[in-house]
């Protein structure tokens, strides 16, 4: 009986890949368990498509065209990344729970046996194209969540999650942040001549001359303030003198929008809250 005849000696005879390369392809080869076809391909010696021609010569089977031999019925046999992984796609749902498949290496016996466990069907290889299964899969095999959550992807998707997430706590750091200190202080507008401070029914106001002005209503008094200074003293004196019109809140917060103007600490932080 005649051997068959290897796939390296039929690339030479072919004229596709010299014979020094076939050598450097198997020195490679022996020190791992790639096939030789994967290694060529990864050397960029040959196309894909050129490899599945040779290996149609080479096992003396027939290229399928596999948009005629596909089955819609078998399109979520395999996930898409599996498909992708051993560059196979499933055709067919046969007689005897037989998987017709059609694979860019049909001796590639650690794909078929993978393929077998994951489907727990036998699998009956076919040779096609490359191109021909790379375009079928996305055409033919749904994306599905195993295609997302998969040992492939899993890494990316964590860090990828992780970093959704990291990116939520910060907003709602922030957001949580701006509320609370919206809520003791109030608001600040920067205009371009001036700076407005906003709270409890109050409003101070500080232009770039030194004018200060006070407007709004004081928790225990009737009507409006409506007054204007020429410097932060002459505003404390009049919070001071007028201490007892203000409630507990709107003299803490006068007390703090005094103090953060007061950038030098000239003045008593205290003198708004004590009335000294």
């Amino acid at each position: 009986m005649t051997s068959k005849i290897r796939l390296g000696e039929l690339l030479v005879q072919e004229n596709i890949v010299n014979q020094d390369t076939i050598n450097d392809a198997l020195r490679v080869q022996v020190s791992g368990n790639k096939r030789l076809g994967v290694i060529l391909l990864r050397m960029g010696v040959l196309s894909s498509d050129q490899l599945t021609s040779t290996l149609s010569k080479q096992l003396g089977i027939p290229l399928t065209d596999v948009n005629k031999a596909f089955s819609p019925n078998v399109n979520k046999v395999l996930p898409r990344y599996l498909c992708s992984k051993y560059g196979a796609i499933p055709l067919a749902h046969k007689k005897n729970n037989i998987l017709l498949t059609a694979m860019t290496d049909p001796s590639d016996q650690e794909a078929i046996t993978d393929i077998e466990h994951y489907t727990g069907m036998v699998v009956e290889p076919c040779l096609a194209k490359q191109s021909d299964i790379n375009n079928a899969i996305p055409k033919k095999i749904p994306l599905s969540l195993k295609d997302i959550f998969n040992p492939q992807n899993s890494t990316k998707a964590t860090r990828f999650i992780a970093t959704a997430a990291f990116t939520l706590v910060v907003i709602l750091g922030v957001a949580t942040y701006n509320y609370i200190h919206t809520a003791n202080y109030g608001t600040i507008s920067h205009l371009n001549d001036s700076t407005i401070y906003e709270h409890h029914n109050l409003m101070v106001g500080f232009d770039n001359s030194g004018k200060i002005s006070l407007l709004g209503h004081s928790a225990f008094s009737d009507g409006y303030y409506s007054a204007s200074f020429n410097n932060i003293t002459t505003l404390v004196a009049f919070i001071r003198s007028s201490k007892d019109d203000f409630s507990t809140e709107q003299a803490e917060w006068l007390d703090w929008v005094v103090n953060k103007e007061n950038a030098h600490g000239s003045l008593d932080s205290s003198i708004v809250k004590n009335g000294q």
